[in-house]
């Protein structure tokens, strides 16, 4: 009997034993999913940039954000500009027309008042825009005042070019950028001014037709003995001419031509002669630039040369080989020396060498007014600019 308590006692103590056990077991089980639960939850609080973001690092100054950078211009001139140039100051008639041609909305004047020939292409909002003069005439107090942020100037580059720069920087008191105005260097100075301005893709499609023009007159392949003598004209009279090696006649060399003008430049671009040396010269075809001073237009120079009996003898007359060069908005031969002349140049070809042409005059003439001078030229408008005419 005291056996059989004995294992009943024993058998009581082993239940309690297991019941103990798998209670704690569970317990423990619960506390561990609540860790797990609790290190997932703050694992995923954790992990939301939104909830702690990172602190940002300081960002250095870099091309983008700069007020300023450091160029060197077509003179080999290095100067610190602006990083942003909103408004251009011209130092010359050259350098406004390569303004309005590629950035039109930078120009902050002109340098002489638009007569009405010019206003008949240009853009009705830059008729107005200020005079501010050039060369001797700068208004220096008007142009510091409008607050262009740099100047432009466009010319040869020389010692003499040079330093006429740097003196009008430090009369204006901002940096004056070079241009190189030789007209083959022209795809060269509109994209380097692109760069300058922030306006690289459009100043690569003036650059690209300037490029393309030199290349299709270099393909003519006019032979030597054919080359056209060919004398230029300037002023009232007519008897201004520009002499072989003038950046005033680099046209007539591009197109292949004799300038007949073979005499000392001299200190001056131009050089006046008499009535008796054009007779002796004798030349196969005259263009007259006329006198934009006194709105003498080509187109009626080149009629007073024709109707004049003293010339009656020269054979330019007799074979009605005297041309007038148009006008509008600027000389496509000369007067400004700058980039209208680009045009010139396809003119002067279809006049000089026909029978070697290998484009349409009239269409080029239209894609370049459309792209240099924004607009987009009728048949009317294209007959008035020919015959130098103001009308639209």
């Amino acid at each position: 009997m005291k056996q059989i308590l004995a294992l009943l006692l024993a058998l009581a103590l082993l239940a309690g034993l297991l019941a103990g056990c798998a209670q704690a077991e569970q317990t423990g089980q619960d506390t561990s999913q609540d860790t797990s639960q609790t290190a997932d939850t703050a694992a995923e609080e954790t992990s939301d940039p939104a909830e702690e973001p990172e602190p940002a690092e300081e960002t250095p100054e870099t091309e983008d954000t700069a007020t300023e950078r450091t160029i060197t211009d077509m003179a080999g001139r290095t100067m610190t500009v602006p990083a942003e140039i909103p408004w251009v100051f011209s130092a010359g008639s050259v350098a406004a027309i390569y303004l309005y041609t590629l950035a039109p909305e930078k120009l902050l004047g002109w340098n002489y008042e638009l007569n009405d020939l010019e206003k008949s292409v240009i853009l009705e909002e830059y008729h107005d825009l200020p005079n501010f003069g050039m060369g001797d005439a700068i208004n220096y107090e008007a142009v510091i005042a409008a607050g262009p942020t740099i100047a432009l100037n466009v010319g040869t580059i020389n010692d003499q070019f040079i330093s006429d720069c740097d003196a009008l920087s430090e009369s204006l008191g901002i940096p004056v950028v070079a241009v190189d105005g030789d007209l083959q260097a022209a795809p060269e100075a509109y994209r380097f001014l692109g760069d300058l301005l922030g306006l690289s893709e459009r100043a690569e499609q003036l650059a690209a037709y300037a490029e393309e023009t030199f290349e299709d007159i270099a393909n003519m392949n006019v032979p030597e003995e054919e080359k056209v003598r060919v004398y230029y004209g300037n002023g009232e009279d007519s008897l201004e001419t520009a002499p072989a090696g003038s950046s005033h006649a680099d046209i007539l060399d591009l197109v292949n031509a004799v300038n007949v003008a073979d005499l000392e430049l001299g200190d001056g671009s131009r050089v006046q002669i008499s009535a008796e040396q054009l007779l002796a010269w004798d030349p196969d075809v005259i263009v007259v630039n006329g006198e934009p001073k006194a709105d003498l237009p080509g187109d009626s120079a080149a009629k007073a040369i024709l109707e004049n009996p003293d010339y009656a003898t020269l054979q330019a007359v007799q074979t009605g080989k005297v041309y007038g060069t148009p006008n509008a908005p600027f000389s496509w031969v000369d007067r400004p020396p700058g980039p209208n002349r680009i045009v010139g140049v396809r003119w002067l070809s279809g006049l000089l060498y026909p029978e070697y042409l290998n484009f349409d005059v009239d269409e080029e003439v239209r894609e370049f007014f459309r792209l240099f001078y924004h607009v987009e030229l009728t048949d009317q408008q294209l007959s008035n600019i020919y015959q130098g005419i103001v009308g639209t």
